[in-house]
């Protein structure tokens, strides 16, 4: 790794570090002070999609952006924006008018900036480390944010009993201008190819053609379905897991804490060792195997549910629970990694803003939807078949997938184009 690379790796790990614990941390401040001041989960829901919508309603915008302009100053503007933007809220709310309705305005706001921010990092990761280390790269991103994501709540925790909303506000200011000050010294165009001059196009066509340049890519199509499908069986974990642990099983909320926190550490075991690993060589393989796992780890996670086995001890179901979910956590690293070296790897710089944009709008549309519709079921259907029917329902995806042979055809054949070596030594 040269001196060139491994400053901008350094650089970039640390900016999102640092960008991700001031977030995980006013996050988790704004999250306690709607629920102290209005004691209402609603107000609390309110807040969680307004912080989800922005990036689905406008990522097709931020990737036609960032695939149009120079995506260094997308990321050093939109880093100083949201300072900018949390030092005039911080103002307001301290010295004009404490209203929740200032919050969910500054939520939708930071959304809004942070969707621009991420799809233009997201593209850039290629051009800033280049095709040797992109494992490393994206791995050594996602530990970064799982170890901020670890702390975010710990030291929130803590700071909350004696700190008022407006330190965390001052915290997440200064994360947001370290982490623009660390995009400056960045060299982002390390690895770009040069662009011709091309003539001007309109800028709805832009996005347009994005859309057109993904349907005709079977990859990515039908990849992206793919993530349609999983991503809308998989929101039951966010919203079963509170109900299996604390209503179902009537263990405290700290237990609760801790499992939930042990999605993050698993993602962090998994990234750092994927940073230390070569690049994965049989990528099918990773991708499939993660996805046949994933499935069985969601119906597993139910059985301490089941009929006959509830009264099993709750300090076994505590630590049957965690490691579960650990499970879960590097499954979905193991999904991920491989899949996002291919796209960097497959997709030309000119579009690659739009795809990683259109993949993210894809994976987080279904979400919400999964949200509303599982947590209704909860109140009339037992957790354990809910689980067993979302992980058996992404399993037979797969298996439609493998007899079809529609996604692992392509997957094989893109990954040999993009790891021509590596599959000759295969």
């Amino acid at each position: 790794m040269n001196g060139a690379v491994k400053k901008n790796l350094i650089l970039f790990v640390s900016g999102k570090m640092i960008a991700v614990l001031g977030s995980s941390l006013y996050g988790f401040a704004i999250g306690l002070y709607i629920l102290a001041e209005t004691g209402s989960s609603l107000n609390f829901a309110i807040t969680l999609m307004l912080s989800v919508l922005p990036r689905i309603l406008l990522a097709p915008v931020a990737g036609a952006l960032s695939d149009r302009l120079d995506r260094k100053k997308i990321i050093v503007i939109s880093d100083f924006a949201c300072a900018i933007w949390l030092t005039i809220i911080l103002l307001l709310f301290h010295f004009v008018f404490p209203e929740i309705w200032l919050l969910y305005t500054a939520t939708a706001v930071l959304s809004t900036l942070n969707t621009f921010y991420s799809t233009a990092v997201t593209s850039s990761i290629y051009n800033m480390i280049g095709s040797d280390h992109l494992q490393k790269a994206m791995s050594l991103n996602q530990a970064a944010a799982s170890m901020a994501t670890i702390l975010g709540p710990v030291l929130g925790g803590v700071l909350f009993s004696f700190m008022k909303l407006p330190f965390f506000m001052m915290i997440n200011i200064v994360a947001f201008t370290i982490s623009g000050i660390a995009s400056i010294l960045i060299n982002y165009h390390l690895f770009s190819e040069k662009k011709e001059g091309n003539e001007p196009s309109n800028f709805f066509k832009d996005i347009k053609t994005g859309f057109v340049y993904v349907k005709n890519q079977p990859f990515i199509f039908n990849l992206i379905l793919v993530c349609i499908w999983i991503n809308f069986w998989f929101a039951i974990f966010p919203v079963a897991m509170p109900y299996l642990v604390l209503t179902v099983k009537g263990m405290e909320p700290f237990q609760l804490g801790i499992i939930e926190g042990s999605l993050s550490v698993g993602m962090l075991i998994m990234a750092i060792y994927l940073s230390s690993r070569p690049e994965i060589k049989k990528k099918e393989n990773a991708i499939f195997g993660g996805m046949i796992s994933l499935s069985l780890v969601l119906i597993l996670l139910g059985l301490p549910s089941m009929p006959g086995l509830t009264e099993i001890s709750n300090n076994v179901v505590f630590i049957y629970l965690i490691l579960m979910v650990l499970l879960l956590s590097s499954f979905v690293m193991l999904i991920n990694m491989p899949v996002m070296v291919l796209l960097q790897k497959s997709t030309p710089d000119a579009f690659r803003g739009r795809v990683m944009s259109i993949m993210e709008m894809g994976a987080s549309a279904m979400t919400p939807l999964g949200y509303i519709i599982f947590g209704a079921l909860l109140e009339s259907v037992p957790v354990w078949i809910l689980l067993a029917i979302c992980g058996l329902s992404i399993f037979l995806m797969l298996c439609y997938h493998l007899w079809k042979r529609t996604l692992i055809n392509h997957l094989r054949d893109l990954d040999e184009k993009t790891n021509p070596v590596l599959s000759a030594e295969a």
